[in-house]
């Protein structure tokens, strides 16, 4: 994954004009995740609306009164760079990442594409939104109370649940290049700060994160697809594969377990048994070893 800061580009077709659009509600609702798992770090790893007033009195010599105002929601949304991306997130979550521009989401919000730029510049800059808008919910307070294997344990579950529930944006985050004020680099300086409190070396810390997200990321693309996708059917010129699908099946079904969440939790385990042997080499005195956050 590339970490280069380059700030999104896309034209801008200027212009103010920009109608309301009908609906507002429905146009503004994010996309509902899947979250098809409870993603357990393993137990090894632990150690308002009201009425409106009333009409003025009689007014002049007319004696006619103030219209009066209607009760409710106003059939008009604001346009705002939140509601934008959001639109864009569930547009992306029902037809995938290559499906969805500026006027797509014009369009599911009732306005004139010229009025997505006073928020958001072009395609660039909306697709790096819609991953940022996803990252910022990946959870990372356990690194300011946990040490440092445990809370990156936990983060890889939070990870790989967020972006399962929204499984179009897995390639976004994997091959665009962030934006000079991505939430995306805040989180990963959380990560290695709390590495790096724990021992690590920056350069080590960094590789040793980018090697646990690649795994995270192919966990969630598995875990967003068919549990079947890889039954081999009545084939016999695979028998070792066959075998091996119906020995999982009955095994998983045994335990009530899915087979995404089972090659998840084998994965982590020995991710994390090479990354405490790793940390083992680095012969750190006892001290400096010590120092890692208590539970």
């Amino acid at each position: 994954m590339s970490t280069t800061a380059k700030k999104p580009g896309g034209g801008d077709l200027g212009g103010d004009e920009r109608t309301n659009a009908p609906g507002a509600g429905a146009a503004s609702a994010a996309a509902a995740g899947r979250d098809d798992s409870d993603g357990a770090v393993p137990a090894e790893l632990v150690s308002r609306s009201g009425s409106a007033p009333r009409a003025g009195a009689a007014s002049g010599a007319s004696g006619a009164t103030a219209p009066k105002r209607r009760a409710g929601r106003p059939k008009t949304s604001v346009l705002s760079r939140r509601l934008i991306l959001e639109t864009g997130l569930r547009l992306i979550d029902e037809v995938g990442a290559h499906g969805v521009g500026m006027r797509a989401i014009a369009k599911e919000l009732g306005v004139r594409p010229s009025a997505l730029y006073n928020h958001v510049a072009g395609q660039d800059e909306l697709v790096a939104g819609v991953r940022e808008l996803v990252s910022d919910r990946i959870p990372v307070d356990m690194f300011a109370r946990e040490p440092w294997d445990v809370a990156l344990a936990e983060w890889a579950v939070g990870y790989r649940r967020t972006f399962a529930a929204h499984p179009p944006t897995i390639a976004l985050l994997a091959v665009l290049p962030l934006s000079e004020d991505s939430v995306t680099s805040r989180m990963y300086d959380t990560v290695i700060a709390a590495l790096m409190r724990g021992g690590w070396p920056a350069d080590r810390a960094l590789t040793l994160m980018v090697a646990l997200e690649s795994f995270i990321l192919g966990s969630a693309l598995d875990l967003a697809a068919d549990d079947d996708m890889l039954d081999p059917g009545p084939r016999t010129d695979v028998p070792a594969f066959s075998e091996a699908y119906r020995s999982r099946a009955e095994r998983l079904a045994a335990r009530g377990e899915g087979p995404a969440e089972a090659s998840f939790q084998l994965g982590l385990r020995a991710l994390f048994t090479g990354f405490r042997a790793e940390y083992a080499g680095l012969g750190l005195a006892p001290a400096e070893a010590g120092s890692r956050p208590r539970r």
